[in-house]
């Protein structure tokens, strides 16, 4: 696997956590070493340094960047439809397309081995998903450009006539749940009464910190009404003006540091409460940190300079539709930010919840969705060349998945001993 000598994974993770928000280190490690796969979600970086040593096909597209299995899951459409996709593109950059489908393939083994499948079974699995990657990339190859551009996967009729009983009784329970996340479900959990009964996030640290309750140091010497009113102009120039004007009706009213994920722990992540004139006029906002791409380092390809932007581009052009409220800004401190819509209608599948069959069937459902994304983002004609036989695509990209679950499986270990004897 390897052509030039493997960097230090801890290493690799230090550097990060250099950059992060040192009350939240503890708790990204704790969440990293729960499971090889908690590790693996936390640890892009190093899955990227052990690709960027690969030679690979050369065909470049929109990389979803960290395209593990649960980083797709459902998502409400500004038609307000609920749809399936990928929901995380922290990490897109353009680069090879296989690098993306490794990185799912290795998220199935680690999936299915952390719910005792047998060796056996964990091929099946991973092979079906890579296989359902590229039957999918040769129907969009075969398709006209519009055609393509806005094809959905009828996600009822795949249920009803292709999935298990396990998937299809997984899947009613989660977008069941889904419908019922959205901002007024946030606030009924994160938020509670001031002393004149209006609402503001409940300050919980270290994962919920109230920008009134920060170091001053932490705000430039800004009071939080002034450090998001900053960020908020700026914000306003990456939307369009229809959504400039919906939200000129919103007053915005809080906001707090929220603890999220696993590899996204630690960075400066917020959340922003906007009220309107109806007592049901709530709208919860979420700022994301946008560092460079862990994949940056590894191609030598254009992205956009502002890393909110890059974020908010890729995820554009990887979805088939997307969440209206996205836009990109900057703090008053330097940072780069993405903002998007928080909780709504968003799920993703428990795997734990899974049988073999039930992640089999999940397998097929997001190698259709990545290689959707990728057809819009690179030329699908070439990639259908170059799989040509998806069967035999699909055992090589066995092999692949393995030894990187294989890596992620020692790495997690040798970081649960470091972090212990820390």
């Amino acid at each position: 696997m390897t052509s030039t000598a493997r960097v230090d994974p801890l290493e690799l993770l230090r550097q990060q956590e250099a950059t992060r928000l040192p009350w939240l280190v503890p708790e990204r490690q704790r969440r990293m070493a729960e499971s090889p796969f908690a590790f693996f979600r936390g640890a892009a970086i190093v899955m990227a340094a052990d690709l960027g040593r690969q030679p690979h096909s050369g065909l470049m597209v929109q990389l979803c960047g960290d395209a593990h299995l649960l980083n797709f899951g459902f998502y409400g459409s500004p038609e307000r439809q609920l749809i399936f996709g990928i929901n995380d593109f922290d990490e897109t950059h353009p680069g090879p397309f296989e690098w993306d489908v490794q990185r799912l393939a290795a998220s199935f083994v680690l999936a299915a081995r952390s719910l005792g499948l047998s060796e056996k079974q964990q091929s099946r699995i991973c092979r079906r998903m890579v296989r359902a990657y590229g039957e999918a990339m040769a129907e969009f190859a075969a398709m006209a450009q519009m055609p393509m551009w806005v094809a959905r996967l009828p996600l009822e009729r795949f249920i009803d006539e292709r999935a298990s009983a396990n998937f299809r009784s997984h899947l009613k329970k989660v977008t069941d749940a889904a419908l019922h996340r959205d901002s007024r479900q946030a606030v009924r959990k994160l938020c509670e009464p001031d002393g004149s009964g209006a609402l503001r996030f409940r300050h919980q640290p270290p994962l919920i910190w109230r920008f009134d309750a920060l170091d001053p140091v932490f705000m430039a010497g800004l009071k939080s009404t002034e450090w998001a009113t900053e960020q908020l102009q700026l914000y306003l120039r990456s939307i369009s003006p229809t959504m400039q004007h919906l939200l000129a009706q919103y007053q915005f009213t809080d906001n707090a540091l929220k603890a999220v994920g696993v590899g996204s722990i630690g960075t400066r992540c917020a959340i922003n409460l906007f009220m309107g004139p109806h007592p049901d006029d709530i709208l919860v906002l979420q700022g994301k940190q946008a560092e460079p791409s862990v994949l940056a380092p590894y191609v030598n390809l254009h992205a956009p300079e502002h890393q909110g932007q890059r974020v908010v581009d890729g995820q554009r052009l990887l979805q088939t539709a997307s969440d209206a409220f996205l836009g990109w800004t900057t703090n008053p401190a330097g940072d780069h930010l993405y903002i998007r819509h928080f909780r709504d209608w968003k799920a993703s599948v428990d795997v734990a919840q899974l049988d073999a069959d039930g992640l089999k069937d999940y397998g097929k459902l997001c190698g259709w969705t990545l290689a959707k994304a990728h057809a819009r983002g690179g030329d699908r004609r070439a990639m259908t060349a170059y799989i040509d036989d998806p069967k035999r695509f699909a055992q090589d990209v066995l092999e692949q998945a393995v030894q990187h679950a294989d890596l992620a499986e020692a790495d997690h270990a040798f970081f649960v001993g470091a972090v212990a004897n820390a």
